[in-house]
């Protein structure tokens, strides 16, 4: 099976990774870049316990192809170190909240 070749930034650090045509931006946050803050709850897209942003934008990794990563800007739980300024992460959860 071939591999695709993805360019992306994380966290604002810029990377790069192979990974199957059907893994999941979840699994290849954990087993390709080894950031494992990003938690598998039920790998369906209820629970949200997977949530990172996309471009600024709220997603369930759980439900994204990690190819779909490919030029784009991911933040995870790793990008939200304690003493950083606020990074868009923790301020979509704010926003969703009712």
């Amino acid at each position: 099976m071939a591999k695709y070749h993805v360019t992306t930034t994380v966290n604002g650090d810029a990377v790069e990774f192979l990974c199957d045509p059907t893994q999941t931006l979840l699994d290849a946050l954990r087993d390709e870049l080894f950031l494992t803050g990003t938690k598998e709850g039920c790998g369906t897209g209820d629970c949200g316990a997977c949530s990172v942003t996309l471009d600024g934008t709220l997603v369930l990794s759980c439900l994204v192809m990690a190819a779909g990563a490919d030029g784009a800007a991911v933040e995870t739980s790793e990008g939200m170190a304690d003493g950083a300024p606020r990074r868009p992460f923790p301020l979509k959860f704010l926003d969703a909240l009712p």
